[in-house]
């Protein structure tokens, strides 16, 4: 069960790559309006065109609670504004991105050709920006991404036309590996799905981990999208010798994991880290006490102390009875790039390189904190936070540890 590390995916095999997004299942129903106006006034709607934006994210299939959640955000953003960006109402044209890439990319066609949106917002599968990544950067036109976290769409896939207000795999990952090294321990066990995402997540942890003097005494691959049985797995891990484990894992199959290594005993023994959506708020009520004490590294926290995510998670809360999750959140976020940057070209969409230096100079104060696109790769910049799983108020929550700082991602792959 322990293999030694994959070569990585080249940009050929990226483009036909087929994989899953790298967040987890997170439930959310449309929500009405919450949270602050956007920094740059939006102008009084006149008798301009509407401002079309196409939504491609997913709405059946096993990430459809994910798709409801960024989808909710968003329109909280929206209508917090007025639905109003650059004088020009909002319209959404939304198509379900499903899960089958070839699928996707017609919808993205329909979008842009058929439905004549202004930009389009969306996708919560790498596999699915993988096969939509030539044709937006063939047709120029905007595409922002508000989940897929592929490394290679802001290295060597990254396009002039597509942002990202997401993450990259490698951003919560790289600072924790050096983190767990000098507050954990000094030999870590691997474990993973064996898939794009897993490989992007642990080579960036490992990288950093092993630069401190971490040792890695094994990669464990489990498989994907469906692990299994995971007692050989978390036997495995018991058995290693390691100081800790380090994991990622997302959906069902955080929670499949996670109550095994409570099951088998290993919760408040054998320390965990992991990234953060293997512990997000959407699984922790799943998973109970097996996740009490995970550390985890990600680049937003339900009780992270600022005023615009208090208001955010307070008004969340209010109307769906449910906290707060990071999808929401940058769904939310997502929105608001879109209203800057078309307040900031005055309802002008069809000059698109104004529009592309608009969208590269959005920065504001979000729930996340400090928020603003990266001019080079064109994914966000933002503060990665190391969180502990405690019990607040009786509930399990993660609780931020410690504020690495404002994490770029490098762009290349000279750091994992």
């Amino acid at each position: 069960m322990t293999h030694k590390r994959t070569t990585r995916l080249s940009r050929r095999q990226f483009l036909k790559a087929a994989g899953a997004a790298a967040g987890a299942l997170a439930a959310g129903p449309v929500l009405s309006a919450c949270g602050p106006a956007a920094t740059t006034a939006a102008p009084t709607a006149t008798a301009s065109p509407p401002l079309k934006i196409g939504i491609l994210l997913p709405y059946s299939d096993i990430y459809a609670a994910l798709g409801e959640s960024i989808t909710a955000g968003m329109e909280m953003y929206f209508e917090s504004v007025g639905n109003t960006a650059g004088g020009r109402k909002i319209e959404l044209t939304k198509e379900d991105e499903g899960t089958k890439p070839d699928e996707a990319l017609q919808k993205a066609r329909k979008l842009v050709e058929q439905d004549k949106v202004d930009l389009v917002a969306g996708i919560v599968s790498s596999g699915v920006a993988a096969a939509c990544r030539d044709f937006f950067d063939e047709t120029q036109n905007v595409l922002i991404i508000a989940n897929a976290g592929s490394n290679a769409l802001t290295r060597a896939a990254k396009s002039k036309y597509i942002f990202r207000t997401s993450f990259t795999n490698w951003q919560p990952n790289w600072p924790l590996g050096t983190w767990a090294y000098e507050n954990v321990g000094k030999k870590a066990m691997i474990s993973v799905p064996d898939y794009g995402a897993g490989h992007d997540m642990e080579k960036a942890f490992m990288n950093s981990f092993q630069a401190a003097g971490g040792e890695v005494l094994g990669q464990q691959y489990t498989p994907f999208p469906n692990m299994g049985d995971p007692a050989p797995f978390i036997t495995e891990l018991a058995n290693s010798g390691a100081d800790f484990i380090y994991a990622f894992y997302s959906g069902g199959a955080a929670v499949t994991f996670v109550k095994a290594y409570g099951d088998f005993g290993l919760t408040g023994t054998l320390p965990f880290v992991c990234a953060g959506f293997a512990v997000e708020e959407d699984v922790l009520p799943a998973q109970g006490n097996a996740a009490l004490g995970a550390k985890s590294g990600l680049h937003w926290a339900l009780r992270l102390d600022n005023e615009v995510n208090k208001k955010f998670t307070a008004d969340y809360k209010t109307r769906t009875s449910k906290d707060a999750n990071v999808f929401a959140v940058q769904g939310y976020d997502t929105g608001r790039v879109i209203v800057e940057a078309i307040n900031a070209t005055q309802g002008n969409t069809g000059d698109k390189d104004k529009l592309i230096e608009a969208i590269a100079g959005v920065t504001f104060d979000g729930p996340r904190g400090a928020f603003k696109m990266d001019p080079n790769t064109h994914n966000v910049i933002q503060h990665i936070y190391i969180r502990d799983v405690q019990e607040v108020d009786g509930a399990l929550h993660n609780v931020i540890l410690k504020d690495v700082g404002e994490i770029a991602d490098p762009g290349d792959d000279s750091k994992g």
